[in-house]
């Protein structure tokens, strides 16, 4: 049992106190003996602190997902549930501002990352969601909690998560939606140094190991699906659309030496200069003349389904998908494609994980650091409000006996924070490793003794 009795907070002087008694008030001496027989009565030995390493369930704590992948449903049910410019301004709004919030969509995806009440912020997820027509507890929406939000956007930003494993394009798709939703002010520090991790991880692992070397991303799944039924070099072919997947079939049947290509969006000047760099046809957007291609490629956002009847195979990359009937091939069935290029690389996605690993463990001391930092933030402020108030009732008191203020004032402003500086450098220093620990009963009791409040900061 503490006895705190010992540790009472006193005036250091009254009024009546000589300014030598005052001045020993202060002695860093003195206040270490009092500091070392608070950490002696908590059981703490320096020595043992010292080989403390951080918990990761611990620097973890209040990191939620909820997430729908590929993995979960077939990727017509990811297209279903994804989320469109109202549902996000609908979702960005039913969530309290200080709740940390990313949301990151891409083709076989929708995860809504979050730092906060697990509970509270679900249970708000849940009800905004189902307003904008989502169910989240009828379909496979996953809840992550703590550690498994961080592994699993470390394995998406490191493309493990892809359908296509090792793709360039989802570290992109990582970094707009965390940039995107940085500028709502709705990523905090914490949330901030997971994502930043995160594209440290994506980096690295790319440039570690061989994971995305060759051909991969969903767009050379539709290049290879389609190569193996019909002849490219012999057929004619529409890409329609001509964003970054579009571009990118276009540039793969390029270097593939297909020729008879013709790019069609509904923006004609994106199309002409995209084709124009090839040396293809461009078109406008009309689903009347799609009859005369043999194979359409896909990857475009449109409201209602269309049918290329004319087409022999019909690649359709758009989420959701746009077109339907025998002809039409979706994301969903490129999974046998994936899986085998998958199992080329098992070696590589074993070394991956391993990177991860290391990187989970760096982010932990990272956000123990950021915890650390705040509560000796918290304790330094309280000293600096003590030591100013004493400071001036000390330059007072001396003015009073006839010592200019503008010759103590300097003197006892330095000299305080000197002997504050000296004094509590290695109990802030143990309040870090304490951090570290997961200690935080003994951080708190710390934190009262300042005057603090004694509740634990939100996760």
């Amino acid at each position: 049992m503490l006895n705190t009795r010992m540790y009472r907070r006193e005036p250091i002087w009254t009024s009546s106190t000589p300014l030598c008694t005052v001045l020993n008030g202060f002695h860093p001496a003195g206040l270490m003996l009092r500091f070392k027989s608070l950490f002696v009565c908590l059981g703490i030995r320096r020595e043992s602190m010292l080989k403390a390493s951080a918990s990761l369930d611990l620097a973890f704590k209040g990191f939620g997902a909820l997430v729908l992948t590929h993995r979960d449903a077939s990727v017509d049910d990811v297209g279903l549930n994804y989320l469109s410019a109202h549902d996000i301004r609908a979702l960005n709004s039913s969530i309290p501002a200080d709740v940390g919030l990313v949301v990151l969509q891409t083709c076989n995806r929708v995860e809504i990352y979050f730092r906060g009440d697990q509970d509270s912020v679900l249970d708000r997820l849940r009800h905004s969601l189902a307003s904008v027509g989502k169910n989240v507890d009828g379909s496979r929406w996953r809840v992550l909690c703590g550690r498994e939000v961080v592994t699993h956007l470390f394995r998406v930003a490191a493309g493990l998560e892809s359908l296509s494993v090792g793709e360039n394009e989802i570290l992109g798709q990582v970094r707009d939606a965390y940039t995107q939703w940085r500028r709502k002010r709705r990523v905090d520090q914490h949330l901030s140094a997971l994502f930043e991790k995160a594209l440290h991880v994506g980096k690295r692992v790319r440039s570690e190991t061989s994971i995305s070397k060759g051909k991969t991303g969903v767009y050379s799944l539709a290049v290879a699906y389609a190569s193996q039924r019909v002849d490219l070099h012999s057929s004619s072919i529409a890409v329609i659309g001509a964003g970054d997947v579009g571009s990118k079939i276009v540039k793969m049947l390029h270097d593939l030496g297909v020729r008879d290509v013709t790019v069609i969006n509904r923006t004609v000047s994106t199309a002409r200069r995209l084709a124009e760099k090839y040396n293809y046809e461009y078109n406008a957007l009309s689903f009347d003349s799609l009859s005369g291609y043999d194979v359409v490629f896909s990857a475009i956002n449109y409201p209602s389904k269309k049918r290329a009847a004319g087409a022999r195979i019909v690649v359709d990359l758009s989420v959701p998908p746009v077109f339907v009937g025998e002809n039409v091939v979706y994301l969903e069935e490129l999974r046998e494609i994936a899986e085998r290029n998958a199992e080329s690389k098992k070696e590589e996605v074993r070394r991956a994980e391993g990177i991860i690993r290391e990187e989970e463990e760096a982010l932990a001391r990272r956000i123990q650091q950021l915890l650390a930092d705040m509560y000796i933030s918290r304790i330094m402020n309280r000293i600096e409000g003590i030591r100013g108030k004493e400071v001036k009732r000390a330059v007072n008191m001396l003015e009073h006996r006839g010592v200019q203020r503008d010759t103590s004032l300097p003197i006892l402003d330095a000299l305080t924070r000197s002997i504050i500086n000296k004094t509590f450098y290695r109990v802030l220093e143990d309040i870090r490793i304490l951090t570290y620990q997961g200690d935080m009963d003994h951080v708190e009791y710390l934190l009262s003794l300042f005057g603090e409040d004694s509740g634990k900061p939100s996760p």
